[in-house]
């Protein structure tokens, strides 16, 4: 798995402009030549360029995992869901007044966490739609737990204010090596910084040396098992 740093839409903040898997990256429309280029050659899977509810946040909106999506019904558009299922996606939608899904949920194949603040019906939803067991979680006194976890079926970040506690039993439930850091230069909200599949890991631009050497202990980890 490589590491490397880059921009979307010319910030460092890749996991609000795009939803990474082992089967897609989707991005924003209006992605630099330059920028695509890098996920290519990283990620090595299929790039697909739309707008999620006629915005470039696309991390923001949408939930991914495998070959499969949820959004919101009120915050996708039908020629956007048609775009996505023309590439092999298949799209969930349900109803639900907390539209920013990819800033509450976070999961990999073992396990998920969402936050306290969506439905039972929304979480139970999710949870059949990817076969995956689901719990609701405050971490941190905060509600947007996809924005401070980020995890996948190869790693987990988390906010590196976590306690030990917490953070051994997200690394049980998740089962994969994680780190507890900030991204781009002091970022606490860690899931808006990366995004990663088996390929992979693509953290901000403005992440430092030693911010980067952390993920890369993990990495590492990975790597030899």
């Amino acid at each position: 798995m490589r590491l490397s740093r880059t921009k979307i839409n010319n910030t460092p903040y890749l996991g609000v402009y795009s939803v990474c898997t082992d089967d897609f990256c989707i991005v924003p429309n209006n992605i630099l030549k330059k920028e695509e280029a890098v996920l290519e050659k990283f990620l090595q899977t299929k790039i697909i360029k739309t707008s999620i509810n006629d915005s470039p946040l696309i991390g923001v909106y949408l939930l991914a995992h495998g070959n499969k999506v949820v959004a919101c019904k009120n915050s996708i558009k039908k020629y956007e869901i048609d775009l996505l299922e023309k590439n092999g996606i298949e799209v969930k939608l349900i109803k639900e007044e907390h539209n920013a899904l990819g800033n509450l949920v976070s999961l990999n194949s073992n396990y998920g966490f969402a936050s306290p603040i969506l439905s039972d019906k929304t979480v139970s939803e999710i949870s059949s739609f990817f076969n995956i067991k689901i719990e609701k979680k405050e971490l941190l006194s905060l509600d947007i737990l996809g924005s401070i976890l980020y995890a996948n079926d190869y790693l987990f970040i988390v906010n590196p204010t976590i306690d030990e506690k917490d953070f051994l039993a997200i690394k049980k439930k998740l089962k994969v090596e994680g780190i507890a850091t900030t991204l781009n230069y002091g970022g606490l909200f860690v899931g808006n910084d990366v995004i990663a599949n088996k390929n992979a890991v693509l953290v901000g631009a403005n992440t430092s040396n030693i911010e980067i050497m952390k993920v890369d202990d993990v990495v590492l980890m990975h790597d030899k098992l």
